[in-house]
């Protein structure tokens, strides 16, 4: 696999030197796909979208390096202000370990944030209210059938 690795990095590299960003990027986030917690390839993919100005997703890839731009940093967390949200969007595995002490940290942070509240969820409600709606819609549905039924018999 390193050799693939490699061989797609140098496809990168080629990639930037024509000045083909798409291109980059998605060779690049096929390689976090596979080896999300690499912080290498996080800072490289941060660092082609901070080339074409992508405050939110520079931030994003960017968001476990210490050294990302806070103003990065900041567009990400605007956002995605949920902290569950954000860890999702970060990708990282559920059980991967953070190569630096500055990632490790962040990740518990959004991870003790992402906690939903005790008691009963909006998602948990959700499914009832729908259902309270198709039982009052109901006989409306059926009267309106049995009108227009009896309108073209009529």
């Amino acid at each position: 696999m390193g050799m693939a690795k490699s061989a797609v990095l140098d496809r990168v590299a080629a990639d930037l030197a024509r000045g083909y960003t798409t291109p980059a990027i998605r060779r690049l986030s096929s390689l976090v796909a596979v080896h999300p917690t690499d912080l290498d390839l996080r800072r490289r993919l941060a660092a082609v979208h901070r080339m074409v100005g992508n405050r939110v997703e520079a931030g994003r890839w960017g968001y476990l390096l210490q050294e990302t731009e806070a103003t990065e940093t900041a567009a990400f967390e605007r956002a995605y202000p949920q902290p569950a949200v954000r860890l999702r969007k970060l990708r990282w595995p559920a059980h991967g370990q953070a190569a630096t002490e500055f990632a490790r940290g962040r990740l518990a942070a959004l991870a003790g944030g992402a906690a939903p509240p005790t008691g009963s969820r909006p998602a948990d409600r959700r499914p009832r209210w729908r259902l309270v709606a198709l039982a009052l819609a109901a006989p409306f549905v059926v009267v309106g059938a049995f009108t227009v039924v009896q309108w073209l018999v009529g």
